[in-house]
This record gives structure tokens, sequence and C-alpha cells, in this order.
């Protein structure tokens, strides 16, 4: 492992701690432990976490409740249920909340570290194919699986989802004016500028070539104007930074997926993409 795997084990029984950090003393693991739910979200929201490894049987952890906000808190996050002959335990409910894996109870510190390395060798599979090469951005496969659960919560919390679409303007120029190398520069420091500009748990993608989107999670109402207008804040704080032949621009249309009058992830993509051509036309671009 060229770096050390950092577990967040949530577990209320002594006895099971002790085997599980017994487990990760070993070389290339680091771990921390909470015993309950609040304490494990205090823990996510503080630090960074490559597994989760949460209890289903204890009332005070919750394990699919948890693994919901885990996920919401930290996308990227793998989640590893343990779980032991659990009246009414719902796996499939586990599986859509974003559980990658279980393992049972009982179990030995050998059993855990095979589990755990089993689920991160499948989680970077799984990102590979998932990830955009040039800018480590969601690509537009990875958009789609996260977008739709993001849709579906929606429509069961009966609450709004706003999709930012976003295009590099004149890409073209620059890599013919300046060459693909450029090019490609100008699509990473976009990527850069998204992934600054947002927040960790909100969806941030680059879906074409020139084309990126993103999700707040959470933002209703009217709360998306400064949101957009942090975006083209930032814009303008990179540009005074970098000197280069061109401006660094982006055309942002904004559209919004009501729960009352729900729709595709396509439809959404397109209604954004129609309101970004706007925004273009509006520009002169």
């Amino acid at each position: 492992m060229n770096k050390s795997i950092a577990v967040l084990v949530v577990e209320h029984d002594d006895r099971w701690i002790s085997v599980i950090t017994s487990a990760l003393s070993s070389p290339g693991y680091r771990y921390e432990v909470a015993r309950n739910t609040d304490e494990a979200l205090d823990r996510l929201s503080r630090g960074t976490f490559d597994v989760l490894l949460v209890d289903a049987g204890s009332p005070a952890i919750g394990g699919v409740p948890l693994a919901t906000q885990a996920k919401r808190l930290k996308p990227e996050i793998a989640v590893v249920v343990m779980a032991g002959e659990i009246e009414g335990f719902g796996y499939d409910e586990a599986i859509e909340s974003g559980v990658a894996d279980f393992i049972a109870k009982p179990f030995t510190a050998t059993g855990i570290l095979l589990r755990l390395r089993h689920v991160l060798h499948q989680e970077s599979l799984r990102k590979l194919s998932v990830t955009d090469e040039l800018t480590g951005l969601a690509n537009r496969r990875g958009f789609q699986t996260m977008a739709i659960k993001q849709l579906q919560l929606a429509r069961r919390n009966k609450t709004g989802v706003y999709l930012l679409y976003a295009d590099l303007d004149h890409l073209k120029k620059i890599n013919d004016m300046c060459g693909h190398q450029e090019g490609d520069d100008a699509l990473i420091e976009t990527a850069k500028l998204l992934k600054g500009t947002y927040r960790e748990s909100d969806i941030v993608a680059r879906i074409g070539g020139d084309e990126f989107v993103v999700v707040p999670i959470g933002t209703t109402g009217d709360n998306i104007t400064p949101i957009v207008g942090r975006l083209f804040k930032n814009l303008d704080a990179v540009n005074a930074r970098r000197k280069r032949s061109y401006t660094l621009s982006l055309s942002v249309g904004v559209a919004y997926y009501d729960p009352s009058s729900p729709c595709s992830v396509e439809d959404l993509l397109a209604a954004g993409d129609r309101m970004m051509y706007e925004e273009k036309k509006r520009k002169g671009r």
C-alpha cells in the first residue's frame, strides 16, 4: 500500500473493538473509533477516511441510517456493515443507502483485513470506471450514478434539486492558438476551480469535452444565486492570479428538479444545457 488506509470504526461493544483495532494495527492502516452515531458524524465531518466500518446491531448506531448520512457527507467513502443475526435487517435497503459490503459476526482479525482488502480493490476498480482521467472529477457515468440517487431521494423527501451546467468558453480557440496541452491545462484548472468552490458532499463532474456539471446538495429556494455568484467570484480570482494569453471563461446554466413534477437525470441535463446556451448567446459566445 502506498498510503495508510484510514478506517473509521463505529462499534459499541469492547470485544469487537478489540478484534478490529488489533487487525487495523497492521502496517498500512490507521483508525479511529466512535461508539455512537453523533460521535461518528463528528469524526467524519472533521477527518478524511477511506472506509467506514459500522455496526448494524446497536440502536445507538443504526448502521443503515448512518451509512446514508456518511455517504452524503463523504460520497467517496466505502461503507462496510458488520451484521450478525439481526431481525428485520434489510440488505436491499443497506445497498441502496450506499453500503459496499458486509461482514458477518462473529469474525476474526484476519477476516476483517481480508474483507477490507476486497472492498478497497473493488472500490479502486469502480472509481476508475466513473472518474474522468484528465481532471479527476466524476465522468458522465459517475455523475449519472450519483445524480439518480439524489433525484430518488429528492422525490421521496419532496425536496428540489438544482443543477449547474457549465461550459468552458473558447476551448477550441485555446487548442488552436496555444496547443492541446494548454487546452488540457484549462480543463484541469476549471476542474480545480469547481472542486475548490463547492463542498466535498456536492456532485462535481466533467460530462463532456468542455462541459461540467455541479449538483449543490441541499441547496433550496433563492440560495442558488449566491452559489453561482461564488463560482464567478472565484473565477475572477483565478484569472487575476494567472497571467495567460487568454482569460478563463465559463457560461453557466441553472436547471431545477421539481419533485412535484419529476424528470429523469437526462431531462435535467438537457434543461441545464439549454439554459447554458441561452447564457452563451447572451454573452455573444
